[in-house]
């Protein structure tokens, strides 16, 4: 009697995913042995560069899991080195109804691979597709709730000043009982933050903070080389004056002022005293109100009224031209009759005889009122953002109250507060609208002049520390080489 053939083993890959630590039944150990089990009994084998493993990964986005797209690629190859992926369940594979459909077709007609789910075994004949749209449509519900649950315990807990997210530079997450409870300093991490705001207040920007800090070999808590953003982000996080800041819509994309953003107390200790923090918040405005759209950085201006001067004929910008003129920028390109051709002494003698004339004047003078915005700069801005900050928890509070969150007792000493807090600062802006009369403008504007003067006609004053200066008082300078006139609309800053 001949021998009954023995079939070659079939090769299989293995998916494996898991969100997050917690998920105890769904660790990759578990998943993996349940699908070797599997694979053992349907005669495949599955060689240890076949298993692809994402860790503490989100299913919803196919391009955030590197080892998912390693897979699809190794498919792929002509011939696709393995039959079938194995996953444990098909929501390992995908929690968005449309990838999946598109990865599972892709994989099944062009590679003729097929995916299967060792625990979610599919029924034979034409019912099997549609049971399986049914199982990844019931996951991808299951992650849009299990998602909005998550958001609102989220918001609830960054409304009472909750650590949830990675730790800021300065500090690192305090572990107890295997849990993260709050946020604990980093010393030496700490004294870099106050050197930065140090710096930062005695006139250095963002460029030169972030290059002094790579060349005492610093990096990020990600290991990256310090930008211009990652100072700001350092200078603009309220972490530092013992809050924390978390968007429930997502990424605000260094939107600060998001109406959505929630900025509560928190239990760390601070590393940054609050007046310090109030007075770089007041800066970063004054820098972002001197600074227009898609300015250049100073680094790359060639002379401190560069980017400053306009013409008169046409409103573009003059720029430096070797060895030492200004010309209109749309003269260069063929787009103004007017070149404005000036040599830059004599257009710096211009500007400074200019600004003394108008710091000395009792005439009136010709400015425009520039809000800073709502990341902290000013009295006024500061109190209108904290204002809307409190009338945001007020709101918050009630829903936490209606959704079972609190108790009512808690409910109501926290709304007492929050009313006290939002009638104290009504008054307050109510008092400093009073203030900003005209003549307090114009005092505060000549006030602004004179430390200017200082800082241009003085020796030791740094292109960008002149730059700055002028930014901060000038709205617009136009120059009228024809008719020799140099005319100045100045910012007043609240």
């Amino acid at each position: 009697m001949a021998n009954k053939p023995i079939s070659a083993p079939r090769i299989a890959a293995a998916y494996i995913r898991v969100s997050t630590e917690e998920q105890a039944d769904q660790s990759p150990e578990s998943q993996l042995i349940e699908i070797r089990k599997y694979a053992d009994r349907n005669g495949y084998i599955i060689p240890d560069e076949f298993i692809f493993m994402d860790e503490g990964i989100s299913g919803k986005r196919s391009e955030n899991r590197p080892q998912f797209q390693k897979m699809i690629g190794t498919a792929k190859e002509k011939p696709a080195p393995f039959d079938t992926i194995l996953l444990w369940k098909f929501s390992r594979f995908a929690r968005n109804q449309e990838e999946s459909i598109v990865y599972k077709a892709l994989l099944r007609k062009q590679c003729g691979v097929n995916v299967t789910s060792v625990s979610e075994p599919l029924p034979g004949g034409p019912f099997a597709s549609l049971i399986e749209r049914i199982i990844e449509w019931f996951d991808e519900f299951y992650s849009i709730r299990l998602s909005q649950e998550v958001k609102r315990t989220m918001t609830v807990k960054a409304g009472r000043g909750e650590f949830q997210c990675s730790p800021s530079f300065g500090y690192r997450a305090k572990i107890e009982a295997g849990q993260k409870t709050t946020l604990e300093i980093v010393q030496e991490e700490a004294s870099l933050v106050r050197e930065i705001y140090s710096r930062f207040l005695a006139g250095e920007g963002f460029f030169g903070i972030a290059k002094w800090l790579n060349a005492q070999g610093v990096t990020t808590h990600r290991g990256n080389a310090f930008e211009n953003r990652s100072v700001e982000y350092i200078i603009c996080n309220p972490v530092y004056i013992g809050k924390l800041r978390w968007t429930p819509t997502g990424r605000c994309h260094r939107d600060f002022e998001n109406p959505d953003t929630i900025v509560a107390e928190a239990n760390h200790d601070p590393i940054i005293d609050i007046d310090t923090w109030n007075a770089a918040q007041d800066r970063v405005a004054h820098i972002k109100a001197a600074w227009g759209y898609k300015s250049r950085p100073t680094y790359e201006l060639k002379d401190w009224l560069s980017g400053v001067i306009r013409c008169s004929e046409c409103g573009s910008t003059l720029i430096f031209q070797k060895p030492h003129f200004f010309k209109c920028n749309n003269y260069m390109r063929g787009r103004c009759s007017s070149s404005q051709n000036v040599r830059v002494d004599l257009l710096h003698e211009a500007v400074l005889d200019r600004l003394e004339q108008d710091r000395t004047s009792t005439l009136p003078l010709s400015y425009t009122v520039t809000r800073t915005d709502s990341s902290g700069g000013g009295d006024l801005a500061r109190l209108e953002t904290s204002l809307s900050d409190l009338e945001r928890r007020q709101a918050r509070l009630l829903d936490a109250y209606l959704g079972g969150v609190m108790e009512l007792g808690a409910y109501g000493e926290m709304k007492n507060n929050l009313e006290a807090g939002i009638t104290d600062t009504r008054c307050r802006i109510e008092e400093l609208k009073a203030q900003l009369s005209d003549n307090t403008a114009g005092e505060a504007l000549r006030e602004s002049i004179s430390k200017a003067l200082e800082t241009l006609r003085s020796a030791d004053s740094s292109l960008e520390e002149k730059n700055n200066a002028i930014r901060g008082i000038a709205d617009r300078m136009t120059f009228n080489k024809a008719q020799a006139t140099l005319d100045i609309t100045y910012r007043v800053i609240f």
